[in-house]
């Protein structure tokens, strides 16, 4: 599964080894670099998410992490940023243009559900998912960070929302539409996952995944981060975390069951935290 992670969340393009794959994940995403143990890397989150690019010192990126994420590095534009964001972090790799890179989005990432192109997806995906191309300002960026990572767009309804997400995001497994177990309630609307009331899936996921809700400080939420975001929760055990976790993050790939995706999970995507 380790090999076929690095295929399917990033890939090896134009025959990188999966190997050096192995190498460079570490330093783009999110697992210990170069032995630094995971204690120090809570301090340094910027360094173990994105890291340099184009010579841009580790140190600087850390400073930086706000404008590294959406936003510019060292004076680059934010629409010059845009264009290059997808190059570390989802689409093209050494020169594979953004055209090609979206034919195969589909088969990394999410496959196009309901015969939506590729091409559509392509363009589709840089707005909603790595950011709007239109030059908005890092201040409105963060009040709608829900807006474009999850939920609406651009008045684009919740409902219709959620039943375009899984053509670009993730998909849904096995009948089990999308937004039962992915998307977070709006307005009151609640969902149902098997028992559990999406209402409440919806508070706890943002305390794992992202946002805040019904009025969390972002400050609480940093002081929480490593809470919500890999590790259980309110006693949920890590390995009981994970089996859901695989459930409405990535769910099993060419037949691997999710239970056996669940024990491999902190290798490939979170790693554990002081020794769990």
């Amino acid at each position: 599964m380790a090999n076929h992670f690095i295929q399917w969340h990033f890939i090896s393009v134009d025959g990188t080894s999966l190997q050096s794959m192995t190498l460079h994940f570490c330093q783009w995403h999110f697992t210990s670099v170069n032995g630094t143990s995971f204690h120090p890397m809570a301090l340094h989150f910027s360094r173990w998410h994105f890291t340099s690019v184009n010579g841009t010192s580790v140190l600087s990126m850390a400073l930086q992490f706000s404008q590294g994420h959406f936003t510019s590095l060292n004076g680059t534009s934010f629409q010059s940023m845009a264009l290059n964001f997808s190059r570390w972090h989802f689409t093209s790799v050494n020169g594979t243009s953004f055209q090609s890179m979206a034919l195969h989005f589909s088969q990394w990432h999410c496959s196009s559900l309901d015969g939506t192109s590729p091409q559509s997806m392509a363009l589709h995906f840089t707005q909603w998912h790595l950011i709007s191309l239109d030059g908005t300002s890092f201040h409105p960026m963060a009040l709608h960070f829900s807006r474009w990572h999850f939920t609406s767009v651009n008045g684009t309804s919740f409902q219709s929302m959620a039943l375009n997400f899984s053509r670009w995001h993730f998909t849904s497994p096995n009948g089990t539409s999308l937004h039962q177990w992915h998307l977070i309630s709006v307005n009151g609307t609640s969902f149902h996952f098997n028992g559990t009331s999406f209402q409440s899936m919806a508070l706890h996921f943002t305390r794992w995944h992202f946002t805040s809700v019904n009025d969390i400080a972002v400050h609480s939420m940093a002081l929480h981060f490593s809470q919500w975001h890999c590790i259980s929760l309110n006693s949920t055990s890590f390995q009981s975390m994970a089996l859901h976790f695989c459930r409405w993050h990535f769910t099993s790939v060419n037949g691997t069951a999710v239970h056996s995706m669940a024990l491999h999970l902190s290798q490939w995507h979170f790693i554990s935290l002081n020794g769990t």
